[in-house]
């Protein structure tokens, strides 16, 4: 175990602590792997986030136009055109406000004239309803803001809202210029892109207006778009993430619009809702009336309540049974109840949804016959007669005792998970609903079965939790996080749990929808309504088709070809940098400049790197990149020639640097993790810290992967183009600026090697030492000048090697210096176990230890 010590000792200190130089290279090489796997980490940290910094494009080829805009929502009377003349053609947006008006508007017809046909208005509702309109206004009302309003549009760079968490674009630029627009359209340069066709504003207020407007005379126009572009060109994981344009779609663009057509719609809603549902469960009866307790908590002595002659109340249920004329004071009729008659033997019965006779139920029974559901289907192009939509509404209706009994008990404290009331289920409507027919049978036939015997009649309790768990599956929403809330306790009797006023009904109602995580009723309807109406005007959007989205290289957006490049480009150059360790600096011809000295080693390197790039491809011609197509994959085996020339003269610049070949090769690995880090491999470098989003510039895999994924997308998509032919050749043009530098360091660095070759240093007072040393006068008087600037004259020295002047100025001058303690040790000496090792000895240490 002594031995094994010593001998560990003796190899630790002579090959790490000897010298100054050894214990850097120590922590050089111990800090590798910080190196690597703490940059990178930090790199990628989370870049996601910033996926909206990606450079945006708004072109804007669209027209101004005059519009007439009135809306009354609650009767859904919506009105709306681009202001023509008498013969339907359009109007100069320019114009002023009264001359559109005088060429529209028929004074003594009292009509408008617009691209949605004739509209019935008044002088009056014509001059406050109408406005200039381009499209372009409604999408910069979406956005943010302007910090300062005297820049034009056009030099400003805009911003949106949050679109999602943590995600908004922060990069969008505005182009209305034509000859900018023919540009940049599918360019380079804005990596997505949205282009609003001439016509567009006119065309889709013409698809909505006319859907209401009877009178629609007016000619079709023809159809224009919004264009979204995007692609994978640029970046595979960017291409990857903006593939679900969709989002940004809705978030971006058509949401503006949407908003524009309807203002704040789901607000709008929620109030003509809440208005309605208060107006309908409001109860005020004429003359005093009696209510008994709710028919869930059973007969309780005093329980009874007397309402009011003309106050406003709301009530629970009653029993569907005339009157007695008997008593003084009326009961309450079940119609005038919001859930009506919710006993057992009423509910178990075939005819329970006629039966039960609640607001509630006749509210679904009248909404078949309603004329806003006709217009709704009428926005949506739905043919009742013959839709899904009619057979759930029906299946609803033939069962709306059910919800009905769930409601009562969600709005009375009660989990309807317990309840075990029994209830009627009603399909004669389900061959509505478009199901294979098999399984209509065998729904029908389970149904039947249940009907059909008081042990298997629908409860909440045996099915509710089955229901739950089947909606939670397929559309994540689960019955049990809704909270129940008793909504009829009231002052007026506080044992009857069946009738309150308005003003405390409404009280308890907000105290529901804080149960279940809402600020209070209102805040619960917006949601709601927020929900359909996306559902309806997404519908009502796809519809028109609109919105066309391109994603360019799309075909090739596999994940092997995507990531790939960026594992073949590093594969390229760890293969270049593996050379180093075959080759070395060594001269082996005598009388050889400098220049053609570094040229030859450098054709040995490309040489090799030939057969490694054209062995890369042909294996990548066996896998899934064969996809791409022959031209791109000629285009592959070119650039990747080109690659491997550039890091051959990179990797080489870098490696006769330093007379120390390790130092060298730690340079290179650090290039090498700043080309992983920042060069555009996984994400764009504007998605990562503004650090690497700098150095990026001087990572070669920028360019390199550029002109790659062009070859990809481009080529791989559309063959052989002048546009992704200049993009490439562009990318190359920066690589060559590369290799220009390179080549200068390199040559700068042959230029001192070969200096250490022939004279021992590349340092002319080290050699003028060894020649006083040597006592070579001739020699002295020939390489020393007088000059203040280039005192030494090397090139007038012969082009041979002077070995023994090399030997004496390296031993006047070791390259490294050893410690004092060092070098008074007594040491056994070195022992190389083969010929490689005393190789590798001798190019790295002038001292042997």
């Amino acid at each position: 175990m002594i031995d094994i010590i010593k001998g560990f000792r003796d190899e630790f200190t002579s090959r790490v602590l000897s010298s100054v130089k050894r214990i850097s290279k120590f922590i050089g090489i111990a800090l590798i792997p910080i190196l690597y796997g703490v940059t990178c980490l930090i790199a990628f940290w989370n870049p996601t986030i910033n996926l909206g910094k990606a450079p945006v494009a708004i072109l804007n080829e669209d027209n101004t136009v005059w519009v007439y805009k009135n809306n009354d929502m609650e009767k859904l009377d919506f009105k709306i055109g681009v202001l023509t003349d008498y013969k339907y053609n359009s109007l100069d947006g320019y114009i002023s406000k009264e001359q559109a008006i005088s060429s529209a508007y028929d004074i003594e017809k009292g009509i408008l004239y617009t691209n949605t046909g004739t509209i019935a208005a008044s002088k009056e509702e014509v001059a406050n309803h109408i406005f200039q309109f381009n499209v372009w206004d409604i999408i910069k009302s979406a956005l943010n803001e302007k910090t300062d309003k005297n820049i034009k549009d056009e030099d400003y760079v805009f911003s949106s809202p949050e679109l999602k968490e943590d995600m908004a674009f922060t990069n969008i630029r505005y182009i209305s210029s034509e000859k900018e627009i023919e540009k940049q359209w599918k360019g380079k340069k804005y990596y997505v892109q949205a282009k609003i066709e001439k016509g567009f504003g006119e065309y889709l207020i013409q698809q909505v207006g006319t859907t209401f407007n009877k009178k629609n005379e007016a000619p079709k126009l023809p159809k224009s778009n919004i264009n979204l572009w995007t692609t994978f060109e640029r970046n595979f994981i960017f291409g990857y993430y903006l593939n679900s344009m969709m989002e940004m779609k809705s978030a971006l663009i058509v949401s503006a619009i949407e908003d524009f057509l309807g203002e704040n719609i789901p607000s709008f809603i929620s109030n003509i809702v809440y208005k309605n549902f208060y107006k309908q469960l409001t109860y005020i009866p004429l003359n005093d009336e009696k209510v008994s307790v709710s028919q869930s908590f059973g007969t309780i002595n005093n329980s009874e309540v007397i309402i009011k002659a003309n106050e406003h109340y709301v009530i629970s249920d009653s029993v569907n049974e005339t009157n007695s004329e008997t008593e003084d004071i009326k009961r309450v009729k079940s119609e005038n109840t919001i859930f009506g008659d919710i006993r057992e033997e009423i509910t178990s019965k075939a005819d329970a949804a006629q039966k039960t006779n609640g607001i509630f139920t006749n509210t679904i029974a009248s909404l078949l016959d309603s004329d806003q559901l006709k217009t709704i289907a009428k926005i949506l192009k739905i043919d009742l007669s013959n839709s899904k939509l009619m057979g759930y509404i029906l299946l609803l209706n033939d069962n709306s005792h059910i919800l009905n009994k769930y409601l009562y008990d969600v709005m009375h404290g009660i989990d309807p998970f317990e309840d075990s009331q029994k209830m009627w289920i009603n399909l004669d409507h389900i061959d509505k609903l478009g199901l294979d027919p098999k399984v209509a049978k065998a729904i029908t036939a389970f149904a039947t079965i249940m009907n059909g015997s008081e042990r298997f009649k629908f409860n909440f309790k045996t099915y509710l939790p089955k229901i739950s768990s089947i909606l939670n599956e397929k559309t994540g929403f689960n019955l049990r996080l809704i909270k129940s809330q008793e909504v009829f306790n009231s002052t007026l009797n506080p044992l009857n749990r069946n009738v309150t006023t308005v003003f405390e009904f409404n009280k308890n109602m907000d105290k529901l929808a804080v149960a279940n995580g809402f600020a209070n009723q209102i805040s619960f309807l917006n949601t709601l309504s927020k929900k359909v109406i996306e559902t309806i005007k997404h519908k009502t959007f796809d519809r028109f088709e609109i919105v066309n989205i391109e994603i360019a290289g799309l075909k090739n957006g596999i994940y092997g070809i995507g990531i790939g490049e960026f594992f073949i480009i590093i594969g390229l150059f760890v293969g270049t940098f593996m050379q180093t360790f075959i080759y070395d600096r060594a001269r082996r011809t005598k009388k050889l400049k400098t220049g053609k000295w570094y040229v030859s080693k450098t054709l040995l390197m490309f040489v090799t790197g030939i057969v490694q790039a054209t062995a890369l491809t042909i294996a990548l011609s066996l896998t899934g990149w064969i996809a791409i197509g022959s031209a791109a994959m000629l285009s592959v085996w070119l650039w990747l020639l080109f690659v491997d020339l550039i890091f051959v003269l990179t990797i080489q610049g870098l490696w006769f640097l330093f007379k120390d070949e390790t130092i060298s090769k730690v340079l290179v690995i650090i290039y090498l993790v700043i080309n992983i880090s920042s060069g555009w491999g996984t994400f764009p470098s504007f998605m990562q810290f503004e650090f690497f989003h700098k150095i990026s510039f001087v990572a070669e895999f920028t360019y390199v992967l550029h002109g790659l994924g062009s070859i990809i997308y481009g080529v791989g998509e559309n063959g052989f183009n002048s546009t992704d032919t200049l993009y490439i050749m562009q990318q190359a043009g920066i690589l060559l600026i590369f290799a220009v530098f390179f080549v200068t360091l390199g040559l700068i660095g042959a230029r001192n090697r070969n200096r250490e070759i022939r004279f021992g240093s590349f340092l002319g007072k080290h050699v003028i030492d060894g020649m006083i040393s040597l006592g070579l006068v001739k020699e002295l008087a020939e390489f020393k000048s007088d000059r203040k600037f280039f005192k030494y004259n090397w090139n007038s020295m012969s082009d041979d090697i002077y070995i023994e002047l090399a030997q004496e100025v390296r031993r006047l001058h070791p390259f490294e210096g050893q410690f004092e303690w060092y070098k008074k040790r007594q040491n056994d000496g070195v022992f190389p176990p083969n010929e490689t090792d005393m190789d590798i000895i001798k190019r790295n240490d002038d001292v042997e230890v």
